[in-house]
C-alpha cells in the first residue's frame, strides 16, 4: 500500500496559482474533502482534483452547479476502472 504525500493547503495553492480562499470554497462545498479536519494538508488526489475544478471553471466555462455532477461522474468512472482492474489482476493470478 502506497503512502500518501501530504501537501500544505499553502503550498497547494501557490503550486497551482490558486487563491487559497477558493481551495477553502472547494472544501466548504465538499468538492474537496481533505483528510485532515482542519484542512490543512491535502494530498495528490485532492491537488490533482483541485487542478480539474480549476481547469474545468477557467478553461471550460463550467459553472458551480455543474462541478458536482461532473465530480460525481469522474468518481464513478474511477471506481469502475478500478473494479476493472481488480478483475482482470485476479484473473491474471488464477490462470
Amino acid at each position: 500500500m502506497k503512502l500518501k504525500k501530504n501537501i500544505l493547503l499553502i503550498e497547494v495553492a501557490e503550486d497551482l496559482g490558486i487563491d487559497p480562499e477558493i481551495i477553502v470554497e472547494f472544501i466548504s462545498y465538499q468538492w474537496i474533502t481533505p483528510m485532515d479536519q482542519q484542512a490543512r494538508y491535502l494530498d495528490e488526489e485532492d491537488v490533482a482534483r483541485i487542478g480539474l475544478i480549476r481547469d474545468l471553471k477557467e478553461n471550460f466555462g463550467v459553472n458551480d452547479e455543474a462541478i458536482p455532477i461532473i465530480l460525481h461522474l469522474i468518481d464513478q468512472l474511477n471506481h469502475l476502472h478500478n473494479q476493472f482492474l481488480d478483475n482482470d489482476s485476479n484473473n491474471e493470478k488464477n490462470n
